[in-house]
Parts: C-alpha cells; structure tokens; sequence
C-alpha cells in the first residue's frame, strides 16, 4: 500500500516528489510509521523504482515473451514501451523520467535507475539481435545502432509529449519507428 502510492506521487512528482511527510499523509500513517518501512528515502526511492520495474516487466517484458521471437517481440516492445512514456492514459516511464532527474547525481538511487535501464536496454539489444537470426532484420543492421535509434525516438516523443505537451507526439513517433523498421527489415520478411 505505502509503494503503491508512492509510485502515484512519484508518477506525478519524480522521485524527489516523494517524501516521508507526504506519503505518510496519503496513507494515513505516521511519519515514523512510513520510515521504520524503509529506513530512509533513498531506500525508499530504490523501493519504488523496484515496484516501477515490476510493473513494466508485466506490461512490457513478459507479455512480449508471448511474442515470437524477431520481429513481432521487437515491436511488440517498442510500441508497448512507447505507449507507457507517451500514450495517453499513462503517467510517464521511470526509464526516462527517472534518468533526467537523476543524471548527474552519482548516489544508489541513480545506480537503480542504471540498472534498471540497462536491463531495459540489454532486452531491446537481444530482440533486435533475435531480429536480425530470424531473418526479419537485414543481417547489415548494427544491433547498437538500431537500438540508439529507437531508444532515441521514445525519448524525444517523451520529452516532446510531456514537456513540450505536443499531442501529435506519438503519432509522429510511431511514423519515424515505422520508417526505422521499414528500412532495417530483410526482404524476407
């Protein structure tokens, strides 16, 4: 209970949104009540991260593993993850959100986050990889480029969607993810 809605006022606030007073406050306890859980706010803070992880593997990386492997993973993932950092009805994704406001902020919060999105990373490394074996991806395609390109898109749609709050974000998005496809895919298919 107290995760969850700390993970709701990170969604919100970032990560440095969420205090002691105010998530004791949302929940209904104490200040050394929500503490003695956690025993500081960086350890809190990994706690959330951890529970944002978890809810991204059941939105993104485990319904993806019902994918085939290539090509339908590989979008499957992209398009999932481009929807929780840019879709509508989302809050934002902690893989983006989390790495602009740690960035220059050595510390254990910011090597969670690291991990966290190097797990990301490595996964979207290994479908593109799958991609090119199976044949969907022209085996000239060079996995870390293709894996800067489509990483780069979803940042810039977060960014522009959030920030800049253009709605046609994702749309254009999905255009540049398409065309990147487009040319990456083999003949045959």
């Amino acid at each position: 209970m107290i995760l969850q809605a700390a993970l709701e006022i990170a969604s919100r606030s970032g990560l440095e949104g969420i205090t002691i007073g105010h998530l004791a406050d949302s929940v209904g306890m104490s200040k050394s009540g929500v503490f003695a859980h956690f025993g500081s706010r960086e350890e809190l803070q990994i706690e959330v991260i951890r529970k944002y992880y978890d809810y991204f593997s059941e939105i993104v990386f485990i319904p993806a593993l019902s994918k085939p492997k290539g090509l339908p993973r590989l979008r499957y993932m992209i398009d999932s993850w481009l929807k929780i950092s840019v879709g509508a009805n989302t809050s934002s994704c902690f893989f983006i959100a989390g790495a602009a406001e740690f960035d220059d902020r050595p510390g254990i919060v910011r090597d969670e986050l690291v991990r966290s999105v190097e797990d990301w990373r490595s996964a979207l490394l290994r479908a593109i990889k799958e991609s090119i074996a199976a044949g969907h991806l022209k085996k000239t395609v060079i996995p870390q480029e293709m894996l800067f390109h489509l990483y780069s898109i979803v940042l810039g749609a977060h960014h522009d969607s959030r920030f800049l709050q253009n709605p046609k974000s994702l749309a254009l998005a999905n255009k540049l993810i398409k065309n990147i496809f487009l040319n990456y895919q083999s003949a045959k298919k």
